[in-house]
């Protein structure tokens, strides 16, 4: 299990620790997403590891982008 730890998930090494194990877009979508609402990367379960290889690239877009403007649709909504 994930612990937070250098080196224990890429999305961690991300933002903990300033590696870069995704495409830039897909770096930006992420951090988008952990500026609203960091629970929200739950719900990604263990694909960043096959994205991290360079594995279902597109599927992980999709994914983010759903994900990203459905926490976009719910900030906005909660003015």
């Amino acid at each position: 299990m994930p612990n937070g730890k250098y080196n224990d998930h890429p999305i961690t090494d991300m933002l903990n620790y300033g590696e870069h194990p995704f495409p830039p877009d897909m770096e930006e979508m992420i951090r988008r997403i952990y500026e609203i609402n960091p629970s929200a990367g739950n719900e990604l379960g263990m694909e960043p590891f096959e994205w991290e290889k360079g594995f279902k690239l597109d599927d992980g877009r999709e994914r983010l982008k759903t994900l990203l403007n459905r926490l976009e649709a719910s900030k906005e909504g909660a003015y």
